[in-house]
């Protein structure tokens, strides 16, 4: 009688250890699945962080053009542009006329990129350079980032991609191409005409925003087009 309850106890021992070693594959399993819906929120964080910030870019560049400060009052500060086109010191402003903007492609035709200041014609501007290391770091030395011409801050609350916004500490900038528009060709009617800019801003501006978000890897780029409504008369 003595030797089955012998074996009994062998297979009760043999029960605990399976039980526990299952017991220890699902905590361990559970960790990592908590790790990696941990990693998936964080990234996802990041890039909507990024995403918010490239498109607070885009319109901090739609008051640039339009020399506003975010409030939409005319722009007035020492933050405002000049009415100067000088690459060797940083300096551009958006062409108003046809000569404005041959003066604007003369100084840039033989930079590349064909950018200063965050003005760019499109050149020596190449084909979605974001996708490139060397090409983004290019384009970088020439951008605008956020509030450099329109006054613009972000807060202590805001998002904190717009508050480091200057030198190698930025993380978000915009660069505007601008297109010039040839109105004494275009159309008469159509939605052609409808969406053709003003004749005194015969242009085409084509803005791209790109921020880096607080992880290596994470990044967002927003394209947008910007032209002055066309003036009914």
């Amino acid at each position: 009688m003595g030797t089955p309850r012998l074996r009994q106890q062998g297979i009760a021992l043999f029960v605990v250890m399976v039980v526990l070693l299952l017991s220890m594959l699902l905590v361990l399993w559970s960790s990592r699945t908590a790790l990696f819906n941990e990693l998936l929120t964080g990234t996802d964080s990041d890039y909507q962080r990024a995403l918010e910030a490239a498109q607070s870019m885009v319109r901090d560049a739609e008051f640039d053009i339009q020399g506003q400060k975010p409030d939409g009052s005319a722009c007035s500060g020492s933050f405002c542009r000049s009415p100067v086109i000088d690459p060797s010191q940083g300096q551009a402003f958006y062409p108003e006329s046809a000569n404005d903007f041959q003066d604007l492609d003369a100084a840039l035709v033989t930079k590349t990129p064909s950018c200063v200041a965050g003005i760019c014609t499109a050149t020596n501007v190449a084909a979605e350079f974001w996708t490139t290391a060397t090409a983004l770091n290019a384009m970088k030395a020439s951008a605008a980032t956020y509030g450099r011409y329109t006054g613009a801050q972000a807060g202590e609350v805001g998002n904190p991609l717009l508050r480091a916004n200057a030198g190698a500490g930025a993380k978000a900038w915009y660069w505007v191409e601008v297109l010039p528009y040839d109105t004494a060709s275009a159309v008469t009617a159509g939605p052609a005409q409808t969406f053709a800019p003003d004749s005194t801003r015969p242009n085409i501006y084509r803005i791209t925003a790109v921020a880096q978000g607080l992880k290596p890897g994470t990044q967002a780029v927003v394209q947008s087009v910007f032209v002055w409504k066309k003036v009914s008369s």
